[in-house]
């Protein structure tokens, strides 16, 4: 991993020096430009970071609380149910 680092690092620099066109960076542009690549790097090989966001998270529920909503029950979904709960699905249904 670490040397996949400094490979694209190397091709980072090598790209950016073999330009035709020179121009003069000063200091603080050079170590700009080290910070913000050193921060990229870091956040593109951070293996803390779930795959999932919380975004998706989020969503996820809301599609959950609205599918529990739903007046209509597919009748292969109510078939499968035990009575007990065929019995309070319609009592539910019912009270809307």
């Amino acid at each position: 991993m670490l040397s996949l680092k400094k490979f694209l690092l190397f091709i980072f620099f090598l790209i950016s020096l073999s330009s035709e066109r020179v121009e003069s960076f000063n200091l603080f542009e050079i170590s700009l430009m080290g910070i913000g690549a050193g921060l990229i790097l870091d956040q593109r090989f951070d293996s803390s970071l779930e795959n999932s966001n919380n975004y998706a998270l989020k969503e996820e529920v809301f599609d959950k609380f609205h599918e529990s909503k739903k007046r209509k029950v597919s009748p292969a979904y109510f078939r499968e149910l035990p009575i007990q709960q065929k019995l309070l699905l319609i009592e539910e249904i019912e009270k809307f």
